[in-house]
């Protein structure tokens, strides 16, 4: 199976050179760079195309994976500050919070996300969690 990922990349690798302006590639050569545990190389690919927001996601979680906490955290922050009222890109950054043991971090995004949409029982509920407070 890891001889056929290195046969895909060599050939998405050609590719690339041949149209390098064909975006999709690179990810693709990136996800492959992923299961094959590239993961420097991975980020480099995805780091090469204009960054959207799935794209800082997917930068944020090879990150993650590989151990390089800081790295990820920056990767959910730019996906947060392309849609500042995207309430979905602070929720995955405060799952991202819970799992690096960041609770404060986390107890200001659920207060974000409560600004944005104050009727959000699952991050009010998350929130009470956090902080202790189930009153």
């Amino acid at each position: 199976m890891k001889k056929e990922m290195k046969e895909k990349i060599k050939e998405f690798s050609e590719l690339i050179r041949k149209y390098p302006y064909v975006k999709e590639f690179y990810i693709y050569r990136a996800f492959l760079y992923e299961k094959t545990k590239q993961y420097q190389k991975a980020i480099e690919d995805y780091k090469s195309i204009i960054p959207t927001h799935y794209i800082c996601f997917d930068m944020a979680g090879i990150c993650e994976r590989n151990g390089l906490i800081k790295e990820a955290e920056k990767f959910y922050t730019q996906a947060i500050n392309k849609d500042k009222k995207n309430i979905h890109k602070y929720i995955n950054r405060i799952y991202f919070y819970i799992r690096t043991k960041e609770t404060e971090k986390a107890i200001t995004d659920c207060k974000t996300v409560l600004e944005l949409s104050p009727k959000d029982e699952t991050i009010t509920t998350l929130k009470r969690i956090l902080t202790g407070k189930f009153n």
